[in-house]
């Protein structure tokens, strides 16, 4: 199960046990209690390498990315007609999906990515939606072309409700390396 607190957990642990050690227009330079560099711009802390990090849009989309071993290159919330969500709030019996885009770094095996996407609503009183690996039908892997943009969809229905708040998690995982994933958090409303 996906922690959704988990973004704030590694962003708190980060600025916690880290030092200020300079600033300038490239970000805050932190270190984290294991010797660990990073990087913190305005919505986002990358490690020096950059195969660690998180990534939000908190200011309108209330959507949050997490990432270590995979990296991606962005994040998108569309509705059901695939047009861009600007706002955190979904209207009821609606579609909308959370998109990342350009993933990398997969651990092959004979060419192929095997990525799981796991998918997820939480409401006041527990999971709506659980599917724990929406790909699991690709037992032969699938192309690094075909694993670098990975989609969850989502149909906001019963027993969701206007007027409450929601949250979504969409996780991409390497079966071949446990301790790759990118996941991303989006706290919306319905409408």
């Amino acid at each position: 199960m996906i922690n959704v607190n988990a973004c704030f957990l590694m962003l708190a642990s980060v600025v916690v046990l880290a030092g200020c050690s300079s600033s300038s227009k490239e970000g805050i330079q932190l270190q984290d209690g294991e010797g660990e560099n990073f990087t913190v711009n305005e919505n986002e802390v990358i490690s020096e390498d950059g195969t660690k990090g998180f990534k939000g849009n908190l200011e309108t989309l209330n959507l949050q990315t997490m990432y270590e071993g995979l990296t991606f290159e962005n994040v998108t919330l569309v509705d059901g007609d695939n047009k861009k969500i600007d706002n955190d709030e979904i209207p009821l019996d609606s579609k909308f999906s959370i998109v990342i885009e350009g993933i990398e770094n997969y651990t092959l095996k004979d060419g192929k990515a095997f990525p799981k996407l796991t998918l997820m609503v939480l409401g006041e009183t527990g999971p709506i939606v659980t599917e724990e690996d929406a790909l699991a039908t690709y037992t032969d892997g699938m192309s690094v072309e075909d694993a670098s943009v990975l989609r969850g969809t989502f149909t906001v229905a019963q027993p969701m409700v206007s007027g409450k708040q929601y949250t979504c998690s969409v996780s991409v995982n390497d079966k071949n390396n446990a301790n790759a994933y990118v996941s991303s958090t989006w706290f919306f409303k319905v409408k």
